[in-house]
């Protein structure tokens, strides 16, 4: 290297090869996914339309008398995404609906508080003012509107420019994005309003409200999404806002760092003597807090496990195939299965995991939620044991019988063991219905999948075909993975999927030394690899060197000329403009 003083008569020059040191310094907003539906023909892969058709003998006399529920999605000629939901002619007139709802309220009560345990929609809609027997079919029987390809973030921020249309002012839209559950409701000809609902230490639901724009024409508001501190904050561009928690008191009280979703969900209702409810979708955005190195979550990785394993011959010829298009997964350790395997199929799990890479997790015998919180904790403890000691490697998640869990299993199992929660509303339960892979949800999964939508997921056998119950056919676990492989998604261990996108906010860069060509930087995560964006101009021999590993690294340009890239714990990369 040459000296760093260059004398020219009386001037001095710094040489500007010589490495500088500088912090990571904030450096405006990073931009991680836009799209502008008023400049596109066509609609996007990303978008698509679903639910879990109800098929039960409430779902179909709810047709019956109020009429059956058709949702479609299509580019309006005044350039926006329309999601329309629409109500044909009902038995009754609608002059008698409140008394049907009377009769039909309680059987609804009854059927649900059966069929699920749990009075948690009755007790939201009593808390939003919504006649359960509405609330819970038609989100049954309406297909929500899903948009997919965001980037798990622990803090981001989305922007949502869209309009509403309506014949009854009772009718809303429920907003579903990252720990959220908001409504978005014209109250009169004037208004547009959102509440933001969120249950309070004392699971009591609450609400805050905020008016987000004319009820006349398009308005535009902010979600900032923040995993560390489990909150979401509404922005309207008045300069109103308003704070609340995250809806579920589970997510809020998570023993680590939570992070967004890649999807937002809308979902429309038709109340009253309403007929139709219309979504114009303009533009939707997220971004987040730009440093000169930041870490990024990715949108092209899915978290996806087994329960068990079941016998090798139900699953064996899956895994291969999984493996076969460089994807793994977490197996879930029974502890009652392992006590039955052969010492060949012990070998054989032991393979998997050694060599292929799999992530090893717990699955309870018992549902600890049965159990005094003592009892569970020991169940907890020795299950951990058992497993480590059986397969070799520690465990890293966990979930137990049925999913029968809580968050207080999830504290326990975290600051003791380091374990993190497979189920709840920032795992396989952020979509209540689908977190099992089997061949009921295949029709939901197959146009998520399709979509590349990331959603983490679970499932017992793979190689039947038809598939017993909470499984996958063979055929359809394949298209599944295919689908997946199409879109250029990697199918991950919970755990890898997780600490990548924590890294977000775990990872820091240090000891920053740049020139006018290059910048050195050491990376430090949280164990797991982490995407890195490098806020560079990167030109067309723009080259990456680990000096750790001692070799050029891959790496993408971006729209606006930076560089983003896969960076490990404790290496060193040089970035060459140049």
């Amino acid at each position: 290297m040459s000296s760093s003083l260059h004398v020219e008569g009386s001037k001095t020059l710094i040489d500007e090869n010589i490495p500088k040191i500088c912090e990571n310094a904030n450096q405006g907003i990073l931009n991680l996914f836009s799209q502008n539906y008023t400049e596109i023909n066509s609609i996007p892969k990303n978008v698509f339309i679903a639910n879990l058709q109800g098929n039960k003998i409430y779902d179909k006399l709810y047709s019956a008398i109020y009429g059956t529920l058709k949702s479609e999605i299509s580019l309006t000629a005044s350039k926006a995404l329309n999601y329309k939901t629409s109500r044909d002619s009902c038995l009754f007139p609608c002059s008698l609906f409140p008394v049907v709802d009377t009769i039909l309220q309680s059987g609804v009560n009854g059927y649900t508080v059966n069929l699920t345990k749990s009075l948690e929609t009755h007790r939201f809609c009593e808390a939003a003012s919504i006649p359960l027997i509405h609330y819970r079919e038609q989100q049954r029987q309406t297909e929500s509107l899903y948009i997919c390809g965001l980037i798990p973030m622990v803090k981001c921020t989305y922007q949502i420019s869209m309009n509403i249309k309506t014949d009854d002012f009772q009718s809303f839209v429920e907003l579903n994005s990252p720990g959220s559950k908001l409504i978005i409701q014209k109250v009169d000809n004037d208004n547009v309003i959102l509440r933001s609902y969120f249950k309070d230490f004392s699971e009591e639901i609450r609400s805050k409200t905020i008016r987000i724009g004319n009820a006349a024409e398009k308005f535009d508001f902010e979600i900032k999404f923040d995993g560390y501190n489990k909150t979401n904050t509404i922005c309207t561009n008045d300069g109103n806002f308003i704070v609340t928690p995250f809806y579920s008191t589970d997510r809020q009280r998570l023993p680590y760092i939570d992070f967004s979703n890649g999807y937002i969900k809308f979902t429309s209702f038709i109340a009253g003597k309403g007929t139709y409810l219309d979504v114009d979708l303009y533009s939707i955005g997220q971004t987040a807090d730009r440093k000169f190195i930041t870490a990024i979550g990715s949108n092209k990785i899915l978290a996806f496990g087994l329960d068990g394993p079941h016998a090798r011959d139900t699953t064996e010829q899956g895994i291969r195939y999984l493996n076969s298009k460089n994807n793994i997964g977490t197996i879930w350790f029974d502890i009652e299965l392992l006590e039955q395997y052969s010492e060949t199929d012990l070998e054989y799990l032991r393979s998997l995991v050694t060599n292929d890479s799999w992530d090893v997790g717990v699955h309870y015998s018992e549902e600890l939620n049965r159990l005094p919180l003592e009892e569970a904790y020991k169940v907890i403890d020795e299950g951990y044991s058992y497993v480590y000691e059986k397969i070799g490697k520690k465990p890293t998640s966990w979930c137990s019988m049925r999913n029968k869990d809580t968050v207080a299993h999830a504290i326990y199992a975290y600051e003791n063991l380091g374990m993190f929660w497979r189920n709840g509303d920032s795992g396989i339960h952020a979509e209540r219905d689908i977190g099992n892979l089997d061949d009921t949800t295949w029709e939901w999964w197959e146009k998520a999948s399709r979509a590349g939508m990331i959603h983490p997921v679970f499932t017992h056998e793979l190689d039947k075909d038809p598939a017993i119950k909470y499984s996958i056919s063979s055929s359809k676990f394949r298209s599944w993975v295919d689908n997946y492989n199409s879109n250029n998604v990697s199918i991950v261990s919970f755990y890898e999927y997780g600490q990548i996108n924590r890294n977000t906010f775990d990872a820091s860069f240090e000891k920053l030394r740049y020139t006018e060509h290059s910048v050195t930087f050491d990376a430090h995560t949280n164990g797991a690899i982490a995407l890195v964006n490098v806020n560079i101009k990167a030109g067309k021999n723009t080259q990456i060197y680990d000096n750790t590993s001692e070799k050029f690294i891959s790496y993408n340009i971006e729209q606006d000329n930076s560089v983003t890239f896969w960076v490990e714990d404790r290496h060193t990369y040089s970035v060459y403009v140049n």
